[in-house]
């Protein structure tokens, strides 16, 4: 009886604990925004009178200096429309003035400021133009501004491997520039930012070490507020590593120093970095108040949307046993999850790796390269010309087997790239619905949860839903396995047509994606295999006796990913099945109206993780599997090029 009646005491007492928390976090967040506000217009205000001066002085120098300053200003108080606004004014006046590495620095912060704002696809564009600005000036800092931007995009998409890449980019690209030690630790910053991401906290923590030393080489004492800026993003790095690492008392001291120097700053943008790694270390610590008192400044300091932080505050809410608001957090950020391979942002992505395709250092140093080589092999050549035919001979043979070593290096670069992407995306489409299943899994386990049948029954789908998303996953991966298999597969079934046509239809779940009357399926009468006439259609029941011995498992396996192939890239028209057979074999086609194949493609597509529509879904082995289903059993699939309305696809399975 005295442990029920003590129960509501400290379920009550924990709920005034909260309250009290986030009433002092209040009271204290109402000023912080109102100073940084005024702070902040009274430094725009003295840099306006700053910019009148060097401008009636004449002193177009300093007056540029001016201008570029009130570009930071903007930027450290996290006024980001304004920033997106001022900066196209001040490119214009840096660009008639000749400043270009103020031109450039501005117009990169306004591609950022346009992806902080949501507006991707502007930011994008921005991007495109400045690099394409840079090139045709020739300007290497430009270019640099332009890769910098390129990793902030691809970092804030989650995508660390090339976000790293460009990142170097940009390094090599101001190498030549360091005494700009601002510049080579945003490097450092965003470099710790991509492990953190990834969890790598052992990497990241050795890459602040190298950061601290680099600080401490090249600056020494903490006197100017960039300085003091470098050295708070430097800390804040430092405690996520530490408390990636489970290191709280080393999280904590370097938590204090980088808001030591965040306060001497005084700036919304470190204050803002400040609070979010606050809450991220008190959740670490199990000080749920304080961690939810921390995220409430987060959001006092900037509108901006942070997932992360929203998710670090569900967390702090379940350890109050607040799951019902915490379950709406998790609702909302279900709904928003995986925006990344969405179909608006994979666009956004596909066009960020268009515009980062081309590794422009290393093109300008193989075609250096290539120049080189080639006018050296020339004059060997003619030499040998001159003194023996036979050498001649010799040397252009070895020509060629060098060509098809380039060739074959190439393939196997680009190959190894497409599984890089593949593991990645795989990766990624899993952990993403294994978090959500964590979340909700967490919440249903609550002991004093409190919720509505509507709302238990909708999170226990959505815990189904992504569970089953995962086995699809695996069995996606099982299924590619199982097709680099060399080995012969058993035709043990004896089965007819029909059973294999309906399985395959309702394996592919085509009438999920298609229009009444989008699919048919029909046969012809018997001859040769390879000539068919699939517009001929007959009702299924008259071709039941068609009988055959295959696997039936891995026959329907095959055909199916066929219709899944003809759904995927068949936007209208139509999608027609039909079938051919002799005494010996029996051949399915599969033809569609939609997007076709060139024709340098016809063999390209049955390779391994070849999409040629990059805003498809999928992972680019669903023809591969097939064909090679096709090929153990003793059959074949090919493209039929003959056909050129759309594609066409004949699969090819003995009958005895």
């Amino acid at each position: 009886m005295h442990s029920r009646e003590k129960r509501p005491d400290i379920r009550e007492m924990k709920r005034l604990l909260s309250i009290f928390g986030l009433l002092i976090g209040c009271s204290m967040l109402y000023a912080g925004p109102k100073v940084s506000e005024d702070a902040a217009k009274a430094a725009l205000a003295r840099i306006d009178v700053q910019i009148s001066q060097q401008e009636l002085q004449g002193d177009v120098e300093r007056e540029g200096n001016a201008r570029w300053q009130k570009m930071l200003i903007l930027k450290n108080y996290s006024m980001t429309k304004q920033q997106a606004e001022e900066a196209e004014y001040q490119m214009e006046w840096f660009r008639k003035n000749n400043q270009w590495d103020n031109y450039y620095r501005t117009w990169q912060l306004k591609a950022n400021a346009l992806s902080a704002l949501g507006k991707l696809q502007q930011s994008l564009q921005e991007t495109q133009r400045m690099l394409d600005d840079a090139k045709s000036r020739n300007n290497d800092f430009g270019r640099a501004m332009a890769y910098k931007q390129i990793g902030v995009i691809y970092l804030n998409m989650k995508q660390t491997e090339p976000a790293i890449e460009a990142l170097q980019h940009y390094a090599e690209l101001m190498k030549d520039e360091e005494d700009d030690f601002s510049s080579i630790s945003n490097i450092y910053y965003r470099m710790a930012k991509a492990y953190d991401y990834d969890k790598v906290y052992d990497r990241e923590l050795q890459l602040t070490n190298e950061w601290l030393e680099f600080l401490h080489d090249k600056v020494g004492k903490v006197e100017k507020a960039e300085v003091r800026e470098c050295y708070n993003s430097c800390y804040l790095a430092r405690t996520a590593a530490f408390i990636g690492l489970e290191r709280l008392e080393d999280a904590k001291h370097a938590l204090d120093t980088a808001e030591h120097h965040a306060h001497l700053i005084k700036t919304t943008l470190s204050l803002h970095h400040c609070y979010k790694m606050q809450a991220r270390y008190y959740l670490a610590k199990g000080d749920a108040v304080m961690a939810l008192h921390y995220t409430d400044s987060v959001r006092q300091t900037t509108k901006e949307r942070d997932d992360h932080i929203e998710e670090v505050r569900a967390q702090a809410l379940m350890m109050l046993g607040q799951g019902k608001e915490a379950a709406q957090i998790y609702q909302r950020l279900y709904h928003e999850k995986d925006s990344v391979f969405g179909r608006d942002a994979r666009l956004h992505l596909d066009e960020l790796n268009a515009l980062f395709q081309i590794d422009e250092l290393k093109t300008e140093q193989q075609r250096t390269k290539f120049l080189y080589t080639l006018l050296t092999a020339s004059s060997i050549v003619l030499a040998l010309l001159l003194l023996l035919f036979y050498g001649w001979r010799s040397a252009i043979r070895q020509k060629k087997v060098n060509e098809k070593l380039r060739i074959a290096n190439e393939q196997a670069n680009v190959s190894s790239k497409m599984k890089s992407e593949f593991i990645r995306n795989i990766t990624h489409e899993i952990r993403t619905p294994l978090n959500i299943v964590s979340g909700f899994t967490q919440i249903l386990t609550k002991p004093d949860l409190d919720l509505q049948d509507e709302e238990l029954s909708d999170l226990k789908e959505r815990v189904i839903e992504n569970t089953d998303r995962i086995t699809n996953l695996v069995d996606r991966m099982l299924i590619l396995s199982d097709a680099s298999s060399e080995a012969l597969i058993e035709r043990h079934d004896q089965t007819n047509v029909v059973d294999i046509v309906s399985q395959a239809i309702d394996h592919s779940k085509i009438a999920l994606h298609t229009c009444p009357g989008h699919s048919t399926f029909g046969r012809v009468q018997p001859q040769q295999p390879n000539s068919i006439d699939s517009t001929v259609v007959f009702e299924v029941d008259q071709i039941q006796m068609i009988h055959l011995r295959t696997n039936k498992l891995y026959a329907i396996r095959a055909l199916s990913q066929l219709l899944e192939n003809a759904v995927k890239f068949t936007r209208e028209g139509s999608i027609t099945l039909s079938m051919a057979y002799t005494d010996t074999k029996v051949c399915f086609t599969v033809e569609d109206t939609g997007i076709g194949i060139p024709a340098d493609q016809t063999e390209h597509i049955f390779e391994e993780f070849v999409q040629l529509d990059t805003f498809a879904d999928g992972t680019g082995i669903g023809l591969t599997v097939a064909r090679s289903i096709a090929q153990r059993m003793g059959g074949n699939l090919w493209l039929d090029t003959s056909y050129t309305k759309g594609s066409r696809f004949v699969l090819e399975l003995l009958r005895t």
